[in-house]
């Protein structure tokens, strides 16, 4: 059996809403797209500060038409 450890974790697009300190001494401003596994995009979201920006079935991610 693979050991799951060796897997790169599942990440998600979402674009923040608050300024976020992912590092103690690096801010993120809102508004950034960053790419985060997908519990913290969950817990992002949870707590309000980013909502999901990935694309809808049938769009393209680089699409803004």
């Amino acid at each position: 059996m693979a050991d799951q450890s060796q897997t790169p974790a599942k990440t998600t697009p979402v674009r923040l809403t608050h300024d976020v300190w992912f590092k103690d001494d690096e801010r993120t401003p809102a508004g950034a797209v960053v790419s985060v596994s997908l519990e913290e995009a969950k817990a992002l979201i949870a707590a309000g500060k980013a909502e999901r920006n990935d694309p809808l079935p049938g769009e393209f991610a680089n699409d803004h038409s």
